[in-house]
């Protein structure tokens, strides 16, 4: 029977490349995937009608996790959001809409900084009945799951005011210096063009935020006005926060735009902005809709803090090392 012995000056090394290996795999719940992509307008018009957006409910880790949504008819665009916690490749996504099952998903559409993503899907040919529909989400995850499912309907009803509209969505890591780079601090939903504010009798603006912490005040503006402070503070469930603000009386003529501000936030993920305006009633108008091609997430470096807790530690380990030595 052999004996293998270690020199003692091996040790050091063989040792260094576990703990970085270990301290990696903790850092990391899936690798760096950068800051992601800034929200955009991903579909914009307008019409006699309204939109519908719903949503929820926070991280479970149910599976299949279920979401209800009752829904108007005559829908002529709809767009159908499952955040994702912890993403790695080999993932799966498979979603059904009534019980009619949706091609599996193998990698979502945004993904910013250790794994959070997002799937977007065009649902506009799905047979939404109107009244109670259930979208379900069963996924293959190890230590992930969603966030929500969400859904964004756009409805014709020639009884109801001319609405004019613009659906944002996207995926951008808002967090502390990241290497070879400064801090992510703001981040910004631009609703392009022009407005008559003088036709505006009613706006409604609905945010969905990932990741913030009860206590870590971010805040959220709508141009030039404070909507709140400790925004993101996973009031919807599980790291989750879906919100409505009345923003009747803050729209202005041109590109209106909700500033998501990290504040304290160690981490904070806009994920979607919705706008909706509605018009007077003397405002008329055709059906109008621009649906935008889908925009790439943008790579970065991996933030400093991950970064100067692993050397922390190894530099804290050859100090150990040293000392017993010694």
């Amino acid at each position: 029977m052999k004996t293998v012995r270690f020199h003692r000056k091996l040790m050091a090394p063989v040792l260094l490349v576990a703990i970085i290996m270990i301290l990696s795999q903790a850092a990391m719940a899936g690798e760096w995937h950068g800051s992601g992509t800034p929200l955009y307008t991903i579909a914009s018009g307008s019409l006699h009608g309204d939109v519908h957006v719903g949503g929820g409910h926070g991280l479970t880790y149910a599976d299949p996790y279920i979401e209800y949504f009752d829904l108007p008819g005559n829908i002529i665009y709809a767009r159908l959001y499952v955040p994702m916690w912890n993403y790695n490749r080999g993932d799966t996504l498979t979603v059904s809409i009534n019980d009619e099952e949706l091609k599996t998903r193998y990698e979502p559409d945004y993904i910013a900084a250790w794994g959070v993503s997002c799937y977007a899907y065009d649902v506009t040919g799905v047979a939404f009945k109107e009244g109670l529909n259930v979208i379900s989400a069963t996924y293959e995850n190890n230590n992930g799951a969603p966030y929500g499912i969400f859904l964004v309907t756009v409805y014709e009803n020639e009884s109801m005011p001319y609405t004019s509209f613009w659906i944002d969505e996207g995926n951008y890591a808002l967090s502390k210096a990241v290497a070879g780079g400064g801090a992510k601090n703001r981040g910004e939903a631009l609703f392009p063009g022009d407005v008559n504010t003088e036709t505006v009798e009613k706006a409604d603006l609905w945010t969905v935020m990932i990741a913030g912490t009860d206590g870590e005040i971010d805040e959220l503006w709508f141009n030039s006005k404070l909507l709140g402070e400790d925004v993101g503070r996973a009031k919807t469930g599980g790291y989750l926060d879906f919100d409505h603000f009345d923003v009747s009386g803050d729209i202005i003529s041109h590109n209106n735009t909700a500033v998501f501000k990290r504040g304290e936030e160690q981490y904070l993920h806009p994920f979607n902005a919705i706008l909706v305006l509605e018009h007077t009633s003397d405002v008329k108008g055709d059906t109008e809709l621009t649906v935008y091609e889908t925009q790439s997430s943008l790579m970065s470096s991996i933030p400093i803090p991950v970064i100067a807790v692993l050397a922390i530690t190894i530099i804290g380990f050859f100090l150990i090392y040293t000392k017993k030595k010694h």
